[in-house]
């Protein structure tokens, strides 16, 4: 005659106190596979984020244009030539002709001398329009941005990367100071937020904003641009915007078939694509870790399982000669265990938040915790701890009770 369900579940418990080093091992076993899953699914994820921001900072539905020099004239390189391709009249035509913009910004750019009271270094110096900081998704750490009126009355204004303002002013606001670029002064009316180090070769931190008027007549005397920015309402529209672009630029700087662009149209479509199938395919490959972390401490529960089976071998059959039935052990040995890979799968939950949140601190990368991935791992866990326990149980349930008896 059998016995009952619940005697058995008090039998279980019972045992697992009695043998508090093996149901240690066996949390532990179930706690380090989820927590190992979970983390390192959220570091994945957490780098994927990083990626997307760095991306946001280039600007998602952007298409730059660049001066860019001839190769060559009569066969010979160029060298040494300033890029002048690129001027106002080119940028108010793109304006009109091309479809879909949503915002614009010129460009220009030169490495400068700056001096605020006693401390002085070189710094690339910006000359931008009022909505190249939208398009760039970029905010204020403090003070204000220039508008269009600063533009049109060259105001000598300036916003400062957020390190450049720490090494110019160290901890005082430099909001209202005076600032000198190349001898002329500017007043700092704001700094940008910091941005770190993102995918390109420069530092954003370490620059000067200033409106773009001010920055070709009053530093720089030039009347050409480095570079315009366009954003464009619709990131599928960004292969149609390069080539109107570059169709309409051809147009107006004469340039026939034979002859070599003076300009580079470039989107980045092509960078953000590679790096999201970058950040997807490591992805994929930390799922397939964290699989492989569920399965090795599945495999530990089910040795751990295994030895108890053989050292309990006595018990088994003293419990078959009082009357218990196979299906009766079967059901202690698995309660027991899975009842333990239970805990350790709750743990492993906790632990796994907990590690990703320092793996987090300690790498300077977002903090992300997918429950959804979180919850599936806890799940996968627990399917394969039941699976692999089944076997020493069924093991278990089938020891010839004679023989179990006389197992020393």
């Amino acid at each position: 005659m059998g016995y009952t369900r619940r005697y058995l579940m008090k039998g279980a418990l019972r045992q697992i106190w009695r043998y508090k080093l093996r149901s240690t091992l066996v949390i532990c076993c179930a706690a380090l596979g989820v927590a190992g899953a979970t983390s390192a699914v959220n570091y994945a994820s957490g780098g994927r984020q990083q990626i997307l921001e760095q991306i946001q900072r280039l600007g998602t539905n952007l298409v730059i244009v660049s001066a860019e020099q001839s190769r060559n004239v009569a066969g010979r390189a160029r060298t040494g030539t300033i890029v002048t391709t690129l001027r106002e009249p080119d940028y108010i035509a793109l304006r009109r002709e091309i479809t879909g913009l949503s915002r614009s910004s010129a460009l220009v750019s030169a490495n400068l001398r700056l001096k605020a009271g006693y401390l002085s270094k070189a710094s690339p110096v910006i000359g931008v329009e009022p909505d190249f900081f939208p398009i760039k998704y970029w905010n204020l750490d403090e003070g204000s941005f220039f508008g269009t009126d600063a533009v049109k009355r060259s105001a000598r204004v300036a916003l400062l990367g957020y390190q450049l303002a720490r090494d110019l002013f160290e901890a005082n606001s430099p909001v209202g100071e005076r600032l000198f670029i190349n001898r002329v002064p500017f007043e700092v009316i704001g700094v940008l937020a910091e941005r770190g180090q993102g995918l390109g070769v420069t530092n954003e931190d370490q620059q000067i904003y200033v409106p773009l008027t001010a920055a070709m007549r009053r530093l720089l005397n030039r009347d050409y641009y480095n570079s315009i920015l366009f954003e464009l309402d619709d990131f599928d529209q960004m292969d149609r915007a390069e080539l109107e672009i570059a169709a309409l630029l051809r147009v107006r700087h004469r340039i026939s078939a034979a002859r070599p662009d003076d300009f580079k149209v470039q989107s980045q479509k092509e960078l953000i694509n590679t790096q999201i199938a970058s950040a997807d395919r490591l992805g994929f490959l930390v799922r397939w870790i964290g699989f492989s972390a569920l399965v090795v401490s599945g495999l530990g529960i089910l040795a751990i399982a295994w030895i108890a089976v053989r050292d309990r071998t006595n018990e088994i059959g003293t419990r078959r000669a009082l009357g218990a039935t196979t299906p009766d052990i079967f059901f202690q040995f698995t309660f027991e265990a899975t009842f333990l890979a239970s805990i350790g799968v709750a743990t492993g939950f906790v632990l796994g938040w907990l590690v990703s949140r320092l793996i987090a601190d300690w790498t300077g990368m977002p903090f992300v915790f997918d429950l959804a991935n979180a919850t599936f791992a806890a799940g996968v866990a627990f399917v394969l701890n039941l699976l692999f326990v089944s076997w020493p149980a069924l093991r278990a349930a089938h020891l010839d009770p004679i023989r179990a008896l006389k197992h020393e």
